[in-house]
């Protein structure tokens, strides 16, 4: 399976559109190496995970052709993981030769519901038939175009059932971006899936800060944990890649010093536009 990082930043970017602190002045001066947009992920070019405001950014600065993702994964209804006013350019006179017919959607009530929010002003008709959405919950199961997902409880919000998803075809895929300390039943449910991932995607908001964290997120320190309840439940295997991603700024995470911090602790550090073969 071919995995490719197109944004690794957390919500406002880095460099944050609006902020002057030391770390996003010193990323401007060298865009090229230090620039992370929000969030996003593509699988074997026709499965996207989340769909930030820059996902046109994405599709021209790594040559992703939209038209032919067949799969959306939203992980929540934030806006730096669902922007949905893009879907009105999905056709009509904004797209020709779309490469798939339809996209299917997955996702929990509230992204859907900020779909429809979103797209009833401006979405024509012939546009909306070939956007098909799914709602779906954690602990759950369903097959997209091949894939088999699995849907599982992120600890995010408490006002959504925010997801993070098992990807399996070829290999397995553990997707666990924006999420806290998950609960024992997720780790509990992938082993009676029997899954074994090959690749771990994890959320790294917080660096290597000790100061006190939000529940919501992830640092070094709980992407330990989550990787020693992964071995405890026997759901990974001794040659599993642990990667993490989705960085604020207020962390200062500049590639090199991520990728030295990553090493650390026996992970991989995510850049922008990074792939991988799984």
């Amino acid at each position: 399976m071919k995995f490719q990082y197109l944004g690794t930043a957390a919500t406002e970017g880095f460099p944050a559109a609006f902020c002057n602190c030391e770390s996003c002045q010193k990323a401007r001066k060298d865009r090229d190496t230090e620039w992370r947009t929000r969030s996003q992920a593509i699988i074997d070019d026709v499965m996207l995970v989340d769909f930030p405001p820059e996902s046109y950014v994405h599709a021209v600065r790594w040559g992703v052709d939209l038209s032919a993702v067949r799969t959306l994964l939203v992980t929540h209804s934030h806006t730096d993981h669902f922007y949905a006013q893009e879907f009105v350019n999905r056709g009509y006179k904004f797209a020709y030769g779309i490469k798939s017919a339809f996209l299917d959607i997955y996702a929990d009530e509230e992204v859907l519901s900020v779909f429809a929010e979103g797209t009833k002003r401006e979405m024509r008709e012939s546009v909306r038939e070939g956007i098909r959405t799914h709602c779906v919950e954690p602990f759950g199961r369903f097959v997209a175009d091949g894939y088999e997902v699995l849907t599982l409880p992120a600890h995010h919000t408490p006002n959504e059932r925010a997801l993070l998803y098992c990807i399996r075809k070829d290999k397995t895929i553990l997707y666990m971006n924006d999420t806290g300390l998950p609960e024992e039943g997720l780790y509990k449910f992938l082993a009676e899936n029997g899954v074994v991932a090959d690749f771990v995607s994890l959320d790294c908001t917080f660096a290597d800060s000790r100061e006190p964290h939000s529940e919501r997120h992830m640092g070094f320190r709980e992407d330990i944990q989550v990787r020693e309840k992964l071995i405890q439940y026997g759901v990974v295997h001794t040659d599993t890649k642990y990667c993490v991603t989705h960085f604020s700024h207020n962390h200062a995470p500049f590639r090199e010093r991520m990728e030295m911090k990553a090493r650390e602790y026996g992970f991989l550090s995510a850049h922008d536009g990074m792939l991988l073969e799984i």
